[in-house]
């Protein structure tokens, strides 16, 4: 459990970088264009991932015994999974905002708001696949010692 608040607390930095850069970038779509937000949430993510794996390295899990290279590469491999996983969702939400129920969002004096209510959601929704996956797998040994036979023991 202690784990999981710190990761919280480390996530939540990575996040505030994640979400400072969707949100600012959002502002430049004056076109509206439904790639841009794509676009603004990858490279959100990508500063994200990187504070997330410094600081969760750091102070959350105990790193394993592969290179440091390796151990990013499956962080962000495990990461970009979960921006995938986001995409989705914000996409999703993004669809059911445009539903006339949700017409009083559009009257809000902010730029791209759907899209900046459905990132923030689909963040909060992936954060606990986030932490699974990385304690099982990004400082775990990584995938191959999740396939049978192939396991290797980290202490």
């Amino acid at each position: 459990m202690l784990s999981f608040a710190r990761y919280l607390l480390t996530a939540g930095i990575a996040t505030c970088v994640d979400v400072a850069i969707v949100q600012g970038l959002l502002f430049l779509d004056l076109l509206h264009n439904p790639l841009f937000l794509a676009l603004a949430m990858t490279a959100g993510g990508l500063a994200g991932v990187t504070v997330n794996f410094l600081l969760s390295r750091r102070f959350v899990f105990a790193p394993d015994t592969r290179p440091v290279h390796q151990q990013f590469l499956t962080f962000a491999v495990v990461a970009f999974s979960g921006l995938g996983l986001r995409l989705l969702l914000a996409y999703a939400f993004v669809a059911v905002f445009a539903l006339p129920a949700f017409g009083w969002l559009s009257a809000l004096p902010v730029p791209a708001v759907s899209e900046r209510v459905a990132h923030l959601i689909a963040v909060v929704l992936v954060t606990a696949y986030s932490f699974l996956a990385h304690k099982h797998i990004s400082f775990a040994g990584g995938v191959s010692n999740r396939l049978p036979g192939q396991s290797t023991v980290v202490p």
